[in-house]
C-alpha cells in the first residue's frame, strides 16, 4: 500500500509540473513576452563608380585641361595618350552601342547654333535640340542633336554663346537613333561628374 500511495505521488506531482508549465507557456504566449524570431533585411550597397583621370593638361601647349570623370557600374573606361609630334588624349566610356568620347587634340572649334540663334559666318554646327547640363566646376554645357537622329555634341557656355570644343576637349555621345532615356540620363550624369585638376 505504501508503494502505491509513493507511485500516485509521485504522478501527481509529475503532472502538476507538467501543467504549470503548459500553462506558463500559453500564459507568455498570450501577453507577447515569448521572444519573437525577427528576419534581418538585406540591402545591398549601391556600387561606387571608377574615378577616371585623363587629360592632357598645360604641359601638352594645348588650352585643355586635366580632368576626372566618375564612371558607374556596367561601363567600360578606355583612355590613350601619344605623343608623335602632337599630343593626342582620348577617353572612351562604352556600354554596348552607347560611348561618350572626349578627343584632345590641335584641332579647330566652331560655334553651336540652336533654335533661334542667326547663322553665323565661319564654323559652326546647328542643333534643332539641346539640354543644359552643369559640371561639378559649374561648367555650363549644352548637349546638342537633331530629334530622330542618333548622337549627341556637347559645346560649352562662353561669354556670349556656346562653342566647341569644351575645355575638357570635343565630347560627343554616339547613340542608337532611337536613344534609351535612362542610359542617355547615365551619360548626362557622367558629364556632370566632370572635374577639372590641373
Amino acid at each position: 500500500m505504501d508503494k502505491f500511495f509513493a507511485f500516485l505521488g509521485k504522478a501527481v506531482l509529475t503532472l502538476l509540473i507538467v501543467g504549470g508549465l503548459a500553462g506558463g507557456g500559453y500564459y507568455l504566449g498570450r501577453s507577447g513576452k515569448v521572444p519573437q524570431t525577427t528576419t534581418a533585411l538585406t540591402v545591398s550597397p549601391t556600387p561606387t563608380p571608377v574615378i577616371v583621370t585623363a587629360g592632357l593638361g598645360s604641359e601638352s601647349g594645348l588650352s585643355f585641361t586635366k580632368y576626372t570623370i566618375e564612371v558607374p557600374e556596367g561601363w567600360t573606361p578606355n583612355h590613350v595618350t601619344t605623343n608623335e609630334g602632337t599630343w593626342v588624349d582620348t577617353l572612351t566610356v562604352t556600354r554596348g552601342t552607347y560611348q561618350i568620347k572626349i578627343f584632345q587634340a590641335a584641332t579647330g572649334g566652331a560655334m553651336c547654333l540652336y533654335p533661334g540663334d542667326q547663322d553665323f559666318e565661319g564654323p559652326s554646327s546647328r542643333f534643332t535640340m539641346f539640354v543644359d547640363l552643369t559640371t561639378a566646376d559649374s561648367i555650363a554645357l549644352r548637349r546638342g542633336g537633331a530629334k530622330g537622329k542618333g548622337g549627341f555634341t556637347l559645346c560649352q557656355k562662353n561669354a556670349e554663346n556656346f562653342g566647341q570644343p569644351t575645355v575638357f576637349g570635343h565630347t560627343s555621345y554616339t547613340t542608337p537613333a532611337t536613344a534609351d532615356a535612362a542610359i542617355v540620363k547615365q551619360m548626362d550624369e557622367m558629364i556632370a561628374s566632370l572635374k577639372k585638376i590641373d
